[in-house]
């Protein structure tokens, strides 16, 4: 399997794990120096993301990616794309839709986040 092919499949992963709130997979696939990033310049390390999927206090649905493009290099690869979560709040079924940035790096381990970038 190529980069390309291996990264997709991680971010589908990824998106499938928060669904589940399996902090343990997810822990596997942070690199080391885990950040996530919010555009208002919030930061969470790796510690405090996994503890707001598994804090997570409605039902969820599902979790999948409806679109995702990746782009491998050297130095690492760029995946973009839009998340989906249906969630039932108070009974009432909701969808949120958010687009997303993941930095991925080769690691001795294979491909680990490094960097996530909710652009909610």
């Amino acid at each position: 399997m190529d980069g390309h092919s291996e990264v997709e499949g991680l971010c589908h992963g990824i998106a499938e794990a928060i669904g589940r709130r399996d902090v343990d997979w997810l822990r596997l696939v942070l690199a080391p120096d885990f950040v996530q990033r919010t555009p208002a310049g919030e930061a969470k390390d790796a510690t405090a993301f996994l503890q707001a999927i598994a804090g997570i206090e409605v039902e969820i649905l599902l979790v999948r990616l409806e679109r995702v493009e990746v782009d491998v290099s050297a130095a690492g690869a760029l995946a973009t794309g839009i998340q989906l979560a249906r969630v039932l709040v108070e009974g009432r079924e909701v969808e949120d839709r958010r687009a997303f940035v993941d930095w991925f790096v080769r690691t001795e381990a294979g491909w680990r986040l490094q960097v996530a970038v909710d652009l909610g």
